[in-house]
């Protein structure tokens, strides 16, 4: 294995001189750096970047923290984070475990966005410090070294209100995913809130909770038209698109029409909404912009002195045949 030291005698210099050159130090000459620069690279010399980060206290690495990959939401924000990431010089690890704490307690990263809600917040306020910056995306968490950067889900569903009362609307229903979500949560909160406002009534019996595949979607809409005993709602409002599609299909499973039975209504935009018979109506979420945002803030966390603007974004209904 080549060593520093090699590099040295090639260059004819200090083992020191060789250290100082490779990692840029000021106080070596221009012409000193480039002898041995050339001198690392003729003979296949590689600085130990796990040495080095434990000299320096840094990693050059940003942590993606998800709870998991499944469903097609995550490809557009983790592209968004990417590229930032990338254009400031650092590599991006992503994790998507349920126990990925001691990436975090340890410090393998030098700044973490977390969208994983295994992670509680008592181990987050913990770790986090000025040398471990967190971004939060799936709770509201405001520490000196946290800070959330979430969807708009309540303006979502309001908009989502508005459209279909406008559409004629007054008996919605709704889907809901776990508990557990916050975004999913917010988006309910946010639907019973403005039929709240604009005077209608909404009835449990109404909501159906699933768990934000298309699979349960289908299945629990399946099971709620099967033993409904009373007026079906006009329209289902789904807290995302994949369960929207599932619940398309169960309606159209049961012999009825969509939308002129049942309308449904999603949220997120993803890719295939447009494609499904009929193409979904749903809330366009900007999420490649939302990854951005959350690493440019984690970038001017990392450095009070970094220019580029964390940026805004925002949602809109994507109106098509289904609702």
């Amino acid at each position: 294995m080549v060593t520093l030291k090699d590099v040295a005698r090639r260059a004819g210099v200090s083992v020191s001189t060789a250290s100082y050159s490779i990692n840029g130090s000021p106080l070596i000459t221009d012409d000193t750096k480039e002898k041995v620069l050339s001198a690392a690279k003729e003979i296949g010399y590689r600085p130990n970047g796990l040495a080095k980060n434990l000299k320096e206290q840094k990693t050059n690495i940003i942590g993606l923290f998800l709870s998991g990959f499944t469903g097609p939401f995550f490809n557009e924000m983790v592209e968004g984070i990417q590229d930032v990431v990338m254009q400031n010089k650092y590599e991006l690890m992503v994790c998507a475990t349920a126990d990925t704490h001691r990436l975090l307690v340890e410090r393998y990263v030098d700044g973490a966005i977390i969208l994983n809600y295994h992670i509680e917040n008592e181990l987050l306020c913990s770790i986090a410090s000025d040398k471990l910056p967190c971004v939060v995306l799936d709770r509201e968490l405001e520490t000196p070294n946290i800070k959330s950067v979430l969807l708009p889900n309540e303006e979502g569903s309001t908009i989502i209100v508005q459209y279909l009362l406008e559409k004629g609307h007054t008996s919605l229903g709704y889907i809901a995913g776990s508990t557990a979500s916050y975004d999913g949560e917010a988006r309910l909160r946010g639907f019973i809130k403005e039929l709240e406002r604009q005077g209608i009534a909404f009835f449990e019996r109404n909501l159906i909770r699933a768990d934000f595949t298309e699979v349960s979607g289908y299945r629990e809409m399946n099971r709620y038209l099967e033993n409904a005993s009373h007026e079906l709602p006009t329209v289902f409002v789904c807290a995302n698109d994949e369960m929207a599609l599932g619940a398309m299909k169960a309606i159209q499973k049961q012999g009825l029409r969509v939308p002129e039975d049942i309308a449904v209504v999603g949220f997120d935009d993803i890719y295939m909404s447009r494609f499904f018979t009929p193409p979904l109506t749903t809330i366009s979420v900007p999420r490649k912009e939302w990854g951005k945002t959350a690493a440019r803030t984690l970038f001017k966390m990392l450095d009070p002195n970094y220019a580029e603007d964390p940026g805004e974004f925002s949602i809109k209904i994507n109106s098509r045949a289904s609702g």
